[in-house]
């Protein structure tokens, strides 16, 4: 995903890095055109614009698990880039304006909207937040006074962080909450 410009960079003007053709699925270096005359061209399963909605990219990337997930399968969606890239834009958005959601809220609302279709009688959902900065492990959901000491184990279920809280959830609302609370918590800077 090509994120939009935020507003600091569209009052100063600022170009973007690469330029993103969403029917051809592909991603440009911006500074290779000016150097070379001709871009790096880079071509990926899906390509979001800065145009690109929300929405657009929720329905093609999460949307198609989340009838997976409902049937015990487990799904993960993991953002990686440099500071500045979208990351946060992405996975979270603004929690304050519904149509600028990320893909985490709307796929916590299409996962209760599902629960409450009355199919399933009985379900548990249970919420972690682990930061990795630097790598560094960081449980936000913590809320003691020494943190825990995390690390990664891999055992015959898969993968797991020791320590790591987890806390379980009755609702959307309820999950968005821990969700803000949990953001106010991260680490920003150089990565």
């Amino acid at each position: 995903r090509v994120r939009p410009m935020n507003e600091r960079e569209a009052r100063t003007d600022a170009q973007p890095a690469v330029t993103a053709d969403g029917a051809g699925r592909t991603v440009t270096l911006a500074r290779d055109v000016v150097s070379t005359g001709r871009g790096a061209h880079f071509a990926f399963d899906h390509v979001f614009c800065p145009r690109s909605t929300q929405r657009e990219v929720f329905d093609a990337t999460l949307a198609p698990l989340i009838g997976e997930v409902i049937k015990g399968f487990e799904a993960t969606i993991f953002a990686y880039g440099q500071t500045g890239t979208g990351k946060t834009h992405t996975m979270e958005g603004d929690l304050s304006v519904p149509a600028d959601r990320g893909v985490i809220p709307r796929a916590v609302d299409a996962l209760f909207t599902q629960l409450a279709s009355g199919d399933i009688d009985e379900y548990e959902v249970v919420c972690s937040y682990l930061e990795i900065y630097n790598e560094d492990l960081a449980d936000l959901l913590y809320s003691g006074s020494a943190p825990p000491r995390l690390s990664l184990q891999e055992n015959p279920e898969g993968v797991k962080c020791a320590g790591l809280s987890e806390v379980r959830v009755t609702g959307s609302e309820a999950l968005l909450q821990l969700m803000t609370w949990a953001s106010e918590r991260r680490r920003i800077g150089s990565t």
